[in-house]
């Protein structure tokens, strides 16, 4: 459609106009159009027989996508979509983020790309503060529905789309992801100062989400000469690049400040770009001495981890974890870090002598390089099996090391 002939459409004029049936691709993260979902979700008839799909971040912009009336399939569990994964209207795919890029690409068939950009600038709009997957499902074919947002910024190195390329432009603004670090508990400092002690000046490091991700970027300020390489941006590696230890970064989305989403319309040395880049093997493999550092719920004695199920309920989703570490395990000099707090609740050990039956595994004891707690570093790399249990065992939480060891002893004696 040429750009002369698009004009702002009210959210509720734009849901008015929405046939049934439809399979609508939904941006996430800061990308996520809730001016347009909510007034969906004031039509419910609108979304008769569709399917909504994307990846949605548990804890970021939380919205049950399965109330809006259609089926929902995503790569992520979250709080909101419980209740539609037990009545059935949620199909989760277990699917690495590098997996579930290719799947937007052309398999997942999306009719409709519901996404929030920049106030469009010569011709062009800006995808703002979410690069990540959109860009998937524009390549299939989808038509772009282009939600404007003012407080979205139009950021200098990043996915753009041409007006000619967008069937409809809606005027929707809503408020941005609002994801602030907090301070640090003493557990988290020393868990950061240790996963800190692996990285040396020049590495290009990537983080995750989460507290633990945040505590260690923390860490990092005294370090120089760094690159930033990851699936996000926080305020924490935003911080890196305006004190000096970081020259450059590449990432997907902000998950940070909503108050500091307008200074990256000025940041040049970030490069916004999608998981086909963020999260290829042989972009990651081509990085010298890159650092992937990820979370975990726990980590068994053979290495294994998981990271999206608690009790035997799944939370989550696998991620970008494996990506990453076999990305680093390519790498030159690259290293993989897997962080976590040595208990959870309730005093409940997360350094465990086998995963649960049923549990799925992110990232195989294969792929594991080193495992950090607030105790200590267990370095996995080239390890038997006996001595990577009795190292994990060692950074284990005190009154938990005595039970790990003999439980590992019945699993020796029964191989």
């Amino acid at each position: 459609m040429p750009p002369a002939q698009l004009a702002l459409a009210t959210p509720a004029a734009f849901a008015a106009t929405l046939r049934p049936g439809r399979r609508l691709y939904v941006a996430g993260c800061g990308g996520q159009p809730d001016a347009v979902l909510d007034a969906l979700a004031a039509r419910p008839e609108a979304l008769k027989g569709s399917v909504i799909a994307g990846v949605w971040i548990p804890g970021v912009l939380g919205r049950d996508m399965s109330a809006l009336g259609a089926t929902v399939e995503t790569i992520f569990m979250t709080p909101e979509l419980r209740a539609g994964f037990a009545a059935g209207r949620v199909r989760h795919r277990p699917l690495h983020y590098s997996d579930a890029y290719a799947w937007l690409s052309g398999p997942a068939r999306m009719d409709v790309a519901l996404l929030r950009v920049s106030s469009p600038r010569n011709g062009i709009v800006s995808l703002g503060l979410a690069h990540d997957f959109s860009p998937a499902a524009v390549a299939s074919g989808a038509e772009v529905v282009a939600v404007v947002d003012p407080a979205v910024p139009f950021v200098p190195d990043g996915v753009t789309l041409p007006l000619s390329r967008i069937a409809a432009l809606v005027d929707g603004a809503s408020p941005l992801p609002d994801l602030r670090d907090a301070a640090p508990s003493p557990a988290f400092t020393a868990m950061a100062r240790h996963a800190a002690s692996l990285i040396r000046d020049g590495d290009t490091v990537q983080s995750g989400i989460g507290p633990a991700a945040a505590a260690v970027l923390r860490m990092l300020s005294s370090h120089r000469r760094l690159s930033l390489h990851a699936g996000l941006l926080s305020d924490a590696g935003l911080d890196l690049l305006r004190e000096g230890a970081a020259r450059r970064a590449t990432a997907g989305v902000w998950l940070g400040s909503a108050g500091r989403a307008a200074e990256l319309a000025e940041e040049r040395r970030v490069a916004w770009r999608p998981v086909g880049h963020t999260h290829d093997i042989l972009t990651l493999a081509a990085i010298p001495n890159f650092v992937a550092i990820n979370s975990a719920v726990e980590v068994d004695l053979f290495g294994q981890t998981n990271s999206e199920v608690i009790g035997g309920r799944q939370i989550s989703g696998h991620g970008g974890a494996a990506d990453f570490a076999r990305g680093a395990r390519r790498s030159p000099g690259g290293r993989s870090l897997v962080t976590l707090l040595s208990t959870g609740g309730k005093g409940v050990s997360r350094i465990v002598a086998a995963l649960s039956r049923a549990t799925p595994v992110a990232v195989t004891r294969a792929d594991a390089d080193y495992v950090v707690t607030e105790h200590g570093v267990a370095d996995l790399r080239h390890t038997d099996l006996d001595t990577r249990a009795e190292r994990l065992i060692a950074i284990a939480a005190p009154e938990h090391r005595e039970t790990l060891a003999r439980e590992w002893e019945g699993i020796r004696r029964a191989m």
